[in-house]
Parts: structure tokens; C-alpha cells; sequence
């Protein structure tokens, strides 16, 4: 750092007098020699600290790499899995999981499940403001199952039973339509199927409190009579159940999603029409996400080496030589990689080891793609259970290192904050070291003072003696 005084011009001061000396640049000297090595000091280790910092911010981007780079692979799917694929998507399409069995299937949608659609009968009721009556709607659904809607003097109106039957009633939405001949209150199911429908509306009235007539409003009700049915609701769209056949056999659902129809698949319907259903055995995805997590690990694990290795020809060491979080971190990581899953104990496999993969010299791993593919093929069940198990497979603790090394208070943040700490640490340094430089430039500048106060002092002495030995030799 540049200290005050070294911004002023050289040129003699005022206490430059007595000695003729250029003193100001003498104290310059003295208090820059004095703080160079101190100077050096804290240079040479907050460029350290620097670079490790750095290094440290690399190293939290290589395992953020591989955090991404095998996520997933902790899911049974990524080892083993079915593949379902329909020949019309626009007719049906399907999923399926790990229990479904491969095969084709011919599929036919004959119906859709819809839902259902009543409405009061045109010309009705005049205006959606009037008064129709108080009391309570049962609505019946096609179960059997029935709730009331309650109609008080605020909602007696078209467009407040509207509002009541939409807050009270549940599956069941209401709207009201003016189609030119008047309001229409319509009803619609929220879900398709028979089992869905809105199989009666019956009303219930009290001849002393209740006002009005909600016998308008009843659905599928007989007139006890006439027989005929009572109330202006009529049905505009009957609720369906789907229809489909599968290799001939007839399938009813209330939904268009059909489950169980083919053990262990899903067919989402979408349309009447023709489609065939395929299920098969994917191969091949153990090998390829296992070769995934080598290739993964291996590229992080050399760009972690390149942080601490020393290379003889530069005679340099990477930042982070012998640092004992990257050391600590590199340890961990490969023994998530290959240590024994603990489940399978006493099984034909327990650790990647068994499929092929050996640890070079370097931490990095090679893979015997031949050995794992034999290993798959015998013992399919256990390779997956050997990546996947939650308590102690590969990637279990593979991600348990990972989120250590990356989580909210994790080793490196702990470590980045150690070094940022003593960056301040050097800043303080600095700071105390241009306070006791000012005080020993202040110092100096005083003994200096001084002596140029002295030596005037005597060059004073000696002009006055030399006159007065000149005067003595001019007398004689």
C-alpha cells in the first residue's frame, strides 16, 4: 500500500535546513523498508487465500455437476423398466408400470364417458330475479347417495339457487341461460359416468314456513297424480359410462381412464376408434445409466484431481494440495461408489466392484461393460436393488455426500467461510500496519527534526568561530 508520505514531492523541507539532507526522502525509505516485508507478507497469503477461495468455488461447481448429472438414477425406473406405446394416440393412449406385462393388445372405444347436462325447459320462468320459493333440493346421484341444497327468502331466486346450489352441493355445478325465451337454470356433473348422474331432484317444503313452489325445479319426480314427471328439468346430455373392448373383451368404466383391464397398464381414452396397445421390456437401461454415473464421476473426480495434484514439471501443487475438505470429499465420494450395500449381504452382488467397475490409481473408475452386462442379465432384480435401495444403495449415499457437500451449512460453505474470515483477518492486518507506520514515519520525522535542529545549531557555532578567527588573523 502507498503511504502519504510517499505522494509528496522530493524536495527539501523546512527541516531539510540545517543539514542540507533530503530527509523527507530518507524517512520515505527507512518506512517503506520497514513495512516490506510485513507488505509481502500479507500479499503472498491473501493471494493464497485467493486462489484457494477460488479453487474452492470450483470444487463446489464440480459436485454440483455431478449432483445434476445423476439425478434420477436413485429411481428403480432408471434400471429397469416397461415401455407402453399405442398405435393411435389420438383414439388411446397408455402407461404402464414395472408390474405390466409385455404384450400386444387390441383396443376399441366404442363409447367415451361423459358427463351429464339438465336444464329447466325453455320459456320456464320469465326473469332470473323472481321469486320461486324457499325450502330444500335433494339431489339424487345414479349411487343412490343424495344431499340436500337449502333455499332461504336471499336465495329463492333463479340466480340465488343457482348460487346455492353451487356453495351446498358437491360434483354438481349450476349455471343460468337466457336462450331468448327466458332464463334457463342448468345443472352439469363435474364428473362422467352413470354412476355420476343426477338421478333426482326432489323437493321438500314446509307448508308452514317454507314460501312459494320449488315443484318447478324437480327432476325424474312423478306427479303423485298424474304419474307424469313434475318440475321443468329436462335432460339435454345423458351421462355415459366409456365402452371399450379389449381383445374382445368388454370393459365399462365411468371414467375414461381404464385400470386393471391389463395388469399393471393405464389406457387414458380420447376418442372413438381403433388402436393397438404395446408392452415391452426396455433393455439395456441399467447398463447405460451405470455408465452414465461412471462417466459422471470420473469427470468430476479429475477436475477435483487437478485442484490438489502437484505437477513436477511446473514444480507448481494445485490450490487445494492437501486440503482436508477436498481430501475428506474425495474419500467420501468414493466410498458411496463402492463400498458393499449393506441389504445385500450374502447376495451374488453387493457392490459395483461385482459388475465391473475398478478404482484406477487416481480416484477415477473403469468399467468392465461385458462383466455388467452379464451381471444384468443374471441378476437384473439385484442391480437395481443394489443402486436403489433407500437405506444404504449406491446412490442413496452417493446423494447423502453430495447434499452434505452442497446443503444449507454444508462442508464447503463452512469452508468458504474459513477463508473468507481470514481474508478479512488480512484486511485488519493492513490496516494495523498503515496505523504503525504512521506512527513510526511521525517517529523518524521527529528525530530528524532534531537532528537537523542540532546541526544547524552547530553550523551556527562554527560560522561564528570561523568570523572570529578571521577577525583575530585580519588584526595581526
Amino acid at each position: 500500500m502507498v503511504s502519504p508520505l510517499d505522494q509528496m514531492p522530493n524536495m527539501p523541507s523546512q527541516m531539510d535546513v540545517g543539514s542540507g539532507i533530503d530527509t523527507n526522502k530518507m524517512v520515505q525509505d527507512l518506512v517503506q523498508a520497514e513495512r516490506a516485508p510485513t507488505e509481502e507478507r500479507l500479499g503472498r497469503r491473501e493471494k493464497e487465500l485467493q486462489q484457494k477461495l477460488e479453487a474452492i468455488g470450483q470444487m463446489r461447481g464440480s459436485i454440483g455437476e455431478l449432483q445434476e448429472a445423476v439425478q434420477g438414477l436413485g429411481d428403480p425406473s432408471a434400471y429397469s423398466g416397461i415401455e407402453a406405446e399405442s398405435s393411435n394416440t389420438g383414439v388411446a393412449g397408455v402407461s404402464a408400470s414395472e408390474e405390466a406385462r409385455p404384450g400386444q393388445y387390441d383396443v376399441e372405444v366404442e363409447q367415451l364417458a361423459r358427463t351429464q347436462r339438465i336444464a329447466t325447459a325453455s320459456g320456464a320462468f320469465e326473469d332470473s330475479a323472481d321469486p320461486i320459493g324457499t325450502g330444500r333440493l335433494v339431489i339424487t346421484d345414479g349411487e343412490g347417495t343424495e344431499q340436500a341444497v337449502t333455499i332461504d327468502e336471499e336465495s329463492s331466486t333463479l340466480l340465488g339457487i343457482r348460487d346455492a346450489i353451487n356453495a351446498q352441493a358437491e360434483g354438481v355445478r349450476a349455471s343460468v341461460v337466457d336462450d331468448g325465451a327466458g332464463p334457463r337454470l342448468a345443472l352439469a356433473t363435474e364428473q362422467t359416468g352413470q354412476a355420476n348422474a343426477i338421478a333426482q331432484i326432489r323437493a321438500e317444503q314446509d307448508p308452514e314456513a317454507d314460501q312459494g313452489d320449488l315443484s318447478a325445479l324437480q327432476y325424474n319426480v312423478a306427479d303423485p297424480q298424474s304419474g307424469e314427471p313434475a318440475g321443468a328439468f329436462q335432460e339435454i346430455r345423458p351421462a355415459t359410462d366409456a365402452v371399450v373392448t379389449i381383445d374382445g373383451m368388454r370393459v365399462t368404466r365411468p371414467e375414461n381412464r381404464i385400470e386393471g383391464a391389463i395388469e399393471g397398464a393405464t389406457i387414458s381414452l380420447k376418442d372413438e376408434g381403433r388402436s393397438r396397445v404395446s408392452i415391452e421390456q426396455q433393455t439395456g437401461l441399467a447398463e447405460e445409466n451405470i455408465q452414465r454415473l461412471v462417466d459422471s464421476f470420473n469427470q468430476v473426480r479429475a477436475q477435483l484431481n487437478q485442484l490438489s495434484d502437484y505437477d513436477p514439471e511446473t514444480e507448481k501443487a494445485g490450490p487445494l494440495q492437501g486440503d482436508h475438505t477436498l481430501r475428506n470429499l474425495l474419500s467420501q465420494l468414493s466410498r458411496a461408489l463402492n463400498e458393499p450395500v449393506e441389504a445385500l449381504e450374502g447376495a451374488p452382488i453387493s457392490s459395483l466392484g461385482d459388475l465391473g467397475v475398478r478404482t484406477n490409481r487416481d480416484g477415477t473408475v473403469e468399467l468392465d461393460g461385458e462383466r455388467l452386462q452379464q451381471m444384468v442379465s443374471e441378476h437384473g432384480e439385484l442391480v437395481t436393488r443394489m443402486m436403489t435401495d433407500p437405506e444404504s444403495g449406491v446412490m442413496s449415499r452417493l446423494d447423502g455426500v453430495l447434499d452434505n457437500a452442497l446443503g444449507s451449512d454444508s462442508v464447503i460453505d463452512m469452508r468458504t467461510d474459513g477463508i473468507e474470515s481470514r481474508l478479512d483477518r488480512i484486511a485488519d492486518d493492513r490496516e494495523r500496519l498503515d496505523r504503525r507506520m504512521e506512527r513510526r514515519e511521525e517517529q523518524l520525522r521527529n528525530q530528524f527534526s532534531r537532528m537537523d535542529s542540532r546541526v544547524a545549531e552547530l553550523n551556527q557555532t562554527s560560522e561564528f568561530l570561523e568570523q572570529r578567527l578571521a577577525a583575530m588573523n585580519s588584526s595581526d
